[in-house]
């Protein structure tokens, strides 16, 4: 039975703005990374920090925008991506197979504007005094958003090999 797990997580239907559930990430880290900037002009900058305080050794989250997958975070790290201005829909999933599916998604949407940078918060924590783990996303104000990305590693994701 507990076999079966890892095949019904990878059977996981995801919403549209979501990246494809099979999609293998290799994320590694960089500690004391130079701070993310908007380094595209014309282009939004979103920027997806993520702290963690619970379930070591599977905390990494696919952040998709739009239906692909734009990077991943693993443990307290941040990534950021540049994009169009526009209208934008934000994906976050924790591949945590034995957490609920509504512990585990956050969607939102957002309106960007040109030469702006969006904080994006991803939690990865335990729920209350059921101790149940679960993510959620959250937009950040600019100033808290550049605080915890500063506090923060840099989470680089590449797609895996075979």
């Amino acid at each position: 039975m507990v076999l079966a797990l890892p095949a019904l997580a990878l059977a996981t239907t995801l919403p549209d703005s979501c990246g494809k559930p099979k999609a293998a990430l290799d994320v590694k880290t960089q500690k004391n990374p130079a701070a993310p900037v908007n380094s595209q002009p014309g282009k939004s900058t979103l920027v997806f920090v993520q702290r963690n305080s619970a379930c070591l050794g599977c905390s990494v989250v696919r952040v998709g925008l739009d239906g692909a997958w734009a990077g991943a975070n693993k443990g307290n790290s941040y990534f950021s991506v540049a994009v169009e201005p526009g209208d934008h829909h934000v994906c976050a999933w924790w591949d945590a197979p034995l957490a609920r599916m509504e512990s585990r998604i956050g969607l939102t949407d957002l309106e960007s504007a040109p030469n702006r940078t969006y904080y994006f918060e991803v939690v990865v924590a335990k729920y209350g005094d059921s101790g149940a783990p679960f993510m959620k996303l959250k937009a950040l104000s600019p100033d808290m958003g550049a605080f915890l990305a500063s506090r923060s590693s840099l989470s680089i994701a590449t797609p895996k090999t075979k």
